[in-house]
């Protein structure tokens, strides 16, 4: 799948992974309308996709994604509170999305990571950065809640909730050493080889079976919300469905046979 409408592109590097690319690089990637319902678009489109196993999100040029367009954003204040709620479901619905999509999602973090954009990136499964990366929540500037685009949920749970709140009520830049030495990012790479490593990385997740993918990402962030009986069940039941798949049995033999497995998504 290779699409180019000059505000998101989209490719496939490797067999199973899918490259979407923010391309507003002289806006560092800031959300404008346009780009948020074409990222929609394109995140229900890959979905669907039964050939697909991981989807690697970045930015081009010099920015991940600086949130939303400021002055789009400062035209959108006066209409009316109806209006604007819809609106700011529309900009979340991008973490939705990320976090709803089957596939597991790595965003390979070049540059500025702000506001909504902070956003995008901790709804991936996966975040790794370049050096130049940097985290920001920027809402609390404008006047604004630090709350939006499931921040209040991500961050707590990624570096705990004093730094989580120190990081939303002052404003302050996390850099990229000091977001992987707290755990928000599970590897810092040089600028010129963090594209390269997300896809490697992609590479060796889209190796294994569709069905163990899916439900270890289903899974997962299911139980972050439930209690620990309920995790065990839901974890108990959804291994019952996948030791009975073909793939499954596939895994084993190859194992056993010691050679490369051939899966078939069922």
């Amino acid at each position: 799948m290779d699409v180019d409408n000059s505000l998101l592109l989209v490719s496939d590097p490797e067999p199973g992974v899918a490259l979407v690319t923010l391309n507003r690089p002289d806006h560092l990637n800031a959300l404008t309308w346009p780009l948020i319902d074409e990222l929609l678009r394109v995140l229900a489109t890959l979905d669907a996709r039964r050939d697909l196993r991981v989807v690697v999100v970045t930015g081009a040029g010099r920015a991940f994604c600086a949130g939303s367009d400021v002055a789009g954003a400062r035209e959108r204040s006066s209409v009316d509170i109806p209006a604007r709620f819809e609106a700011q479901q529309r900009t979340s619905g991008l973490a939705v999305a990320v976090r709803e999509l089957r596939h597991p999602v790595i965003a390979a973090v070049n540059g500025p990571a702000v506001g909504a954009g902070l956003g995008l990136a901790l709804a991936a499964d996966i975040r790794i950065a370049g050096e130049s990366a940097a985290f920001r929540d920027g809402a609390i500037r404008m006047g604004l809640s630090a709350c939006e685009s499931g921040i209040s949920w991500h961050l707590p749970r990624l570096i705990g909730t004093s730094s989580a709140l120190e990081l939303m009520l002052t404003n302050r830049l996390m850099p990229a050493a000091e977001a992987e030495r707290r755990g928000l990012v599970s590897a810092v790479y040089p600028d010129d080889e963090l594209l390269a490593r997300a896809v490697d990385m992609g590479t060796r997740i889209a190796s294994f079976a569709p069905f163990g993918l899916a439900a270890t990402k289903e899974v997962f962030w299911a139980n972050q919300s439930g209690d620990f009986q309920h995790a065990v069940d839901r974890e108990n039941r959804t291994q019952i469905l996948a030791v009975n798949t073909a793939d499954s049995r596939e895994a084993m033999s190859a194992f056993l046979e010691h050679r490369k497995p051939e899966f078939h998504g069922r």
